[in-house]
């Protein structure tokens, strides 16, 4: 590394080894100028480590103290500005790590960043079918459904039969192996016969592998991932108008492969 980088890296090492400081460069940030009092009762430490962070900052020409107040030079900006962007990537990365590190990158048509604000409905100890409910809730909901099912359920099937009753449409995609349950499952056959004579409803069969849960509900994009033994694990939703578009053509590359489902083959 240059020195230079050397220096920089020092300089990101030191501000984000302690949220402290990181909360006295935001705070001077949006404030521009604030009393030594005010950054002791913004970051709630004891006096000598704020002292030592604000010495430090200043030693690296971050921030500046002029009398009891302290402010913010225009270097402690870029690394302000820097910082909230990267704080916020991480953050998203975290948020969203039970679905993206269970997507194939290929599989993934759709730059990463543009689900920096989608949820995740998460699997857990306590509940661990959280997804699935949070899936249901909303196809009893829905106006129109598009979906490609690498597994199917009793709750999400009435979940949508309540929706196909109230005039919703629906455009089911099915994976050759919830086909076959679905046939030979008898509580999922008397679901499935509940709705898919309906002329709402279009259920297809696709042979290739599915992953994953991709579904558009209404303006919503789902994806559901699940564990090596098939339990869910997550459920993300994204309205971005990109992941939407993208889903949207995942959907018809699946569609123009289907064949028609027939629940007695």
């Amino acid at each position: 590394m240059s020195d230079r980088t050397d220096a920089a890296v020092e300089t990101l090492e030191f501000v984000t080894r302690s949220p402290s400081r990181v909360r006295i460069l935001e705070r001077l940030d949006a404030e521009g100028t604030v009393s030594r009092d005010a950054l002791s009762a913004e970051v709630d430490v004891v006096r000598t480590t704020l002292s030592r962070s604000l010495s430090g900052l200043v030693d690296r020409g971050l921030i500046r103290e002029r009398g009891h107040r302290y402010e913010i030079t225009a270097a402690g900006s870029l690394v302000a500005e820097g910082l909230t962007a990267a704080l916020e990537r991480a953050d998203a990365a975290v948020r969203l790590r039970p679905v993206l590190e269970r997507l194939d990158e290929e599989w993934l048509g759709v730059d990463p960043t543009r689900l920096t604000d989608a949820t995740v409905v998460e699997a857990t100890t306590a509940n661990p079918y959280a997804p699935v409910t949070r899936h249901a809730a909303t196809l009893a909901k829905a106006d129109r459904v598009q979906a490609v099912l690498p597994a199917t359920g009793v709750e999400p099937l009435e979940a949508s039969r309540e929706a196909i009753r109230n005039g919703a449409a629906f455009e089911m995609l099915l994976a050759e192996p919830v086909a076959e349950s679905v046939r030979t499952d008898p509580t999922l056959t008397d679901a499935f016969e509940s709705i898919v004579d309906r002329p709402s409803v279009s259920v297809s069969v696709v042979e290739r592998d599915v992953p994953v849960y991709l579904g558009v509900v209404d303006r919503t994009v789902q994806f559901g991932v699940h564990d090596d033994t098939g339990l869910p694990v997550a459920l993300l939703e994204s309205t971005d108008d990109r992941v939407r578009e993208w889903a949207l053509e995942r959907f018809d590359a699946f569609r123009r492969e289907a064949r028609p489902f027939e629940l007695e083959p």
